[in-house]
Order: structure tokens, then C-alpha cells, then sequence
């Protein structure tokens, strides 16, 4: 039976029941299945399209998520989930306009590879320019069109370039010319960025200021038609510019030598491409000096005190560096990694490495008593039949062997959490004490001191393969590089036989200062 819209009760022909049975099977069947409890953003931003007619998505269930119009119903996995009831009794003109407001944003901005495209920027010039306020981001981390458009014309010498670009942009050489015209003092890099090189490494990359690049170019006095377009092998004109330059590098040098023979300790200086600073810092001994002793050298060097302001004494590689040569003393530490049935599962290997010597002192497969997931089969190669046809112990007959080999040690693992955890849990899982190997005090995270040491400001893969012991052995050359320090090692030169003898530093020494009470003067 079918009536329309504004018909009254009644108005409807009578039928006997049986015309009128078959209209009502017909719409019950073409009835809609109930809606779900809870639908995910994709479905819920369909939902809103469908029940308030306008053209809504997953972005407008997010904002009105941010605006506290809806609450996240549930989770599947690590989906949020929206109550059907909810959505379906919000405001209709709140949604339409959220809805118009972004489709109006879409309108007049980009993302930022769109941003990319249209300057010819890199993009981390946009990403620089929004932070500092140059380009406007609005919701979806979005830019605003104008303000992208306007960048080649009003900010185009903000620009940060590579070396080689720069070189293009004079039209000289890279990089010899290049490092000529940074020697005579006429250019320096604003900052570095990291690329990768390979699979497991990154190298930093000076950047340089476009404007700064061009202003090189109005140098007078400085034939650039002679400079430009000579052939490989040839000297450069600006050989000579570079060679009336002062150089800051050889003061300090020279300064961080001086250092080392005085107090006959090794001293590192590296010049920070990051900051385009030196740093120092060197052996903590009980002859070495303090930073306060150092500075005060420093200052009162006629070379190297005119830099004074660029030098940067004890930085985070120097702490870093120093707290790895203790850590390759003999019998200071061990070098611990696992492989494990999943992440954060249970030890499916484990291996330890002496880190003074990198002998092995324990490389043994587990029987986790649990399967192996794919997952982690394809990282590390260990099957379930691997185990069982080398007879592996389970976690309980290899625990008093590993407690032996690191007891009294400091234990490196390059993921110490990761590593620390898996074997704290399995421990407790056996029904054992953990012991020394559940005070995070006794571990040392290779992983985050790398990360620092480099200065690069994220982590690096290690790249050992991906078992327990190569990935120990590997893990104990990254504590073996962090032990060499940074830049240039000075170490103490032997006297020749008719040396005088050398005087006293100008400097009175400090007077001495327990260590404890002196963060400088205590190793790390």
C-alpha cells in the first residue's frame, strides 16, 4: 500500500488482506540493514554525507573530534570508532558548516608538496618559512596559495641551497673553488640538513643562504671571468684569496695541541657544521684541567682567544665520548642483543660480547616455548624448526649464564629498553629473579648516545644482520667509534732531546676541586 506525503489517515482505497500482504513483504525487504554501534572516520565522514546532504569526509569527523563535538566511541586496533547515535544527532547546521569552511580552505591553499612544485623550493624551506610565519598553515597542514606564491618573489634569496648549487650559482668549481671562496671568509653555511648515504648511514650537508651566495658574486676587485669555466687541473685565481685569509681553523688547532702536551691528556677539536662553531673537550685525568682552567687558557691565548666566542667547551659528544673509553676498559662492560618471536616478544636468541676485546662470551639460541611470527622470521631468519633442530635450552638453562657474563659489568645494547625489557620479561615469565638485570641503571643505550653523539638528532639503524651476534659485534663498533671522539685527536707530543724545557702555562692553575663537586672535572 502507497500513499503520498500529504495524505490524511483513511484516505486509502480498502483492499482485502490478501492485496495488501505482498506490498508489505516487498518493503520489508527492501528495508536498510541497521547501522553499526560504531563506524570508523571513513564511514562516519560517509555517514555524514548521506544523512546531511553535504560532501563530508574522515578530515570533518577528525575536526569535529578536535572540537569536542564528538567522543571516541571505541577502538579496533588502533582505529578510533564513533557511535552511529552520536553522529546521527549532531547539529546539521554545525556540520554543514565545518563542511563549507574546509572545502573553502581546499580552495585557496596546497599541501606542501604542491607548494614544492609551484616555488621550486625544497621543502624544507616551506616547512621553514611556515614556522616562521612567512606562509600560513591552516587545518590538514595545508598552506595558504598567496602566501606560497609570493615566496619566489619577495624570499627568494632565503633560499638555503646545497654546496654544488651554490657553485652553480657562481659558476665555479665544486668543490675546490667553493672551498676557496668559504677560506677567504666571503661565505659560510646557516645550518645542515642529514641525507642518507646507503642503507644504514647518513652524511650532513652544509646549506647555504642564496642571498648570501649572489652577494659573493659583487665581491669587487675579484675577476670572475677568469675564475669561472677553467679546466679540471687548473689552479684557481681564488687560490690566492683564500691564502690572505685568516685561518681560525689553525689558531685552534694549534691551541688544542698546546692542550694536549701541557697536560699530556688527548684532546679533540671539531668544527660543527651544524653550528659552524668549534668544539673541544678532552681526556679527564687527574692531571687533565677542568673546563674552568681551559676557559681561562683561552682566553688568554693570542691566537685562539680572538675565537673564543666561537668555541663550545665539553659539548654532548665530548661527555658521550669520554663515557665510552671507560666503557672499553677491560672488564668495564658487556655488549648484549636478542632476537625475539615478535616485538617485544619472547628470546628466541641472545648473544653477549666483551666490549674492551669483542670477544664472545655467550651466543646461544632460545626456545621460546611460543611460535614465531612471520614478521619476525623475515627480520631475523630463525625458524621454529631452527630451534628445535639445534636443541635450544629454554630462557630458565640459559638465565644463569647470562647473569654470570654480565654480572658487575655495564651492559650496552643498542635498543637497551627494548633489550632490557625482552629479557626482564622472560625472566619473570620463567619464574626468576631478574636481578642486576632489571636495574636500567646497570644498561647503557647505544642507540640514543649514538644519536646524540652524531648530533644528528634521530637514530640510525644498526645494521648487523640481524642476529644476536653479529648484531652485538656491530653494535660494539659504534661504541668503539663514540670512544675516538669527534673532529681531530691531539694527542701528546715527546719532547725532542734539545727542546727547552716548557715553561708554565700564563694561566696560574686552579686551585684543585674534588670531583664531585665539579660536574666538569668528572668523567663520564
Amino acid at each position: 500500500m502507497t500513499t503520498t506525503d500529504d495524505a490524511l489517515p483513511g484516505d486509502a482505497p480498502m483492499t482485502d488482506t490478501a492485496t495488501e500482504s505482498a506490498p508489505q513483504t516487498t518493503e520489508a525487504a527492501e528495508e536498510k540493514p541497521p547501522l553499526p554501534e560504531a563506524l570508523g572516520s571513513q564511514r562516519t565522514g560517509a555517514l555524514l554525507a548521506e544523512h546531511f546532504g553535504v560532501p563530508a569526509n574522515a578530515d570533518d569527523v577528525d575536526r569535529l573530534r578536535e572540537l569536542g563535538h564528538l567522543q571516541v566511541h571505541d577502538y579496533y586496533k588502533r582505529w578510533a570508532l564513533y557511535s552511529t547515535a552520536d553522529v546521527l544527532a549532531l547539529d546539521p547546521d554545525l556540520v554543514k558548516e565545518l563542511v563549507a569552511e574546509r572545502v573553502a580552505w581546499l580552495a585557496v591553499s596546497v599541501t606542501r608538496d604542491e607548494a614544492v612544485e609551484r616555488t621550486g623550493w625544497h621543502w624544507r624551506d616551506i616547512v621553514r618559512m611556515a614556522e616562521e610565519g612567512r606562509i600560513k598553515v591552516g587545518p590538514l597542514d595545508r598552506y595558504l596559495t598567496a602566501d606560497v606564491d609570493r615566496l619566489p618573489l619577495e624570499a627568494e634569496g632565503e633560499r638555503h641551497i646545497t654546496g654544488q648549487k651554490a657553485a652553480e650559482v657562481l659558476e665555479i668549481r665544486y668543490p675546490t673553488d667553493l672551498r676557496y671562496v668559504e677560506a677567504a671568509g666571503w661565505l659560510a653555511p646557516v645550518t645542515t640538513m642529514e641525507m642518507p648515504t646507503g642503507r644504514y648511514r647518513t652524511v650532513t650537508v652544509p646549506l647555504y643562504r642564496l642571498a648570501d651566495v649572489r652577494a659573493v658574486r659583487e665581491i669587487p676587485g675579484v675577476d670572475w671571468a677568469a675564475v669561472r669555466n677553467l679546466p679540471k687541473g687548473t689552479v684557481s685565481p681564488l687560490r690566492a684569496y683564500a691564502a690572505k685569509a685568516p685561518t681560525r681553523a689553525a689558531h685552534i688547532k694549534a691551541f688544542a695541541q698546546g692542550l694536549a702536551d701541557r697536560h699530556q691528556v688527548t684532546v679533540w677539536a671539531w668544527c660543527s657544521p651544524y653550528t659552524g662553531g668549534w668544539e673541544l673537550d678532552w681526556e679527564r685525568r687527574d692531571s687533565a684541567p677542568t673546563k674552568k682552567d681551559v676557559t681561562a687558557a683561552l682566553a688568554q691565548d693570542p691566537g685562539a682567544g680572538a675565537y673564543a666566542a666561537d668555541i663550545t667547551l665539553c659539548p654532548t659528544w665530548g661527555r658521550i665520548t669520554r663515557r665510552a673509553r671507560q666503557l672499553l676498559e677491560p672488564g668495564a662492560a658487556v655488549v648484549l642483543d636478542t632476537e625475539t618471536t615478535d616485538l617485544y616478544g619472547r628470546t628466541v636468541e641472545v648473544a653477549v660480547v666483551d666490549a674492551a676485546s669483542g670477544k664472545k662470551l655467550m651466543d646461544t639460541l632460545v626456545q621460546p616455548e611460543a611460535p614465531i611470527s612471520s614478521g619476525a622470521f623475515w627480520v631475523h631468519g630463525i625458524s621454529d624448526e631452527d630451534l628445535v633442530a639445534a636443541k635450544a635450552r629454554t630462557f630458565d638453562k640459559v638465565l644463569p649464564r647470562l647473569r654470570k657474563v654480565t654480572r658487575s659489568r655495564v651492559i650496552c645494547a643498542y635498543n637497551e629498553e627494548f633489550d632490557r625489557s625482552v629479557v626482564v620479561g622472560d625472566t619473570l615469565r620463567v619464574g626468576k629473579k631478574p636481578m642486576h638485570l632489571a636495574e636500567p641503571g646497570n644498561w647503557w643505550c647505544l642507540m640514543e648516545s649514538y644519536a646524540a653523539w652524531l648530533g644528528s638528532g634521530r637514530w640510525l639503524a644498526l645494521g648487523g644482520g640481524h642476529r644476536a651476534l653479529g648484531d652485538a659485534l656491530a653494535a660494539r663498533d659504534v661504541l668503539v667509534e663514540m670512544a675516538g671522539g669527534r673532529g681531530t685527536a691531539f694527542t701528546p707530543r715527546p719532547p725532542s732531546p734539545d727542546a727547552p724545557v716548557p715553561a708554565e702555562p700564563c694561566v696560574p692553575a686552579a686551585v684543585t676541586v674534588p670531583r664531585q663537586a665539579n660536574d666538569e672535572s668528572t668523567p663520564m
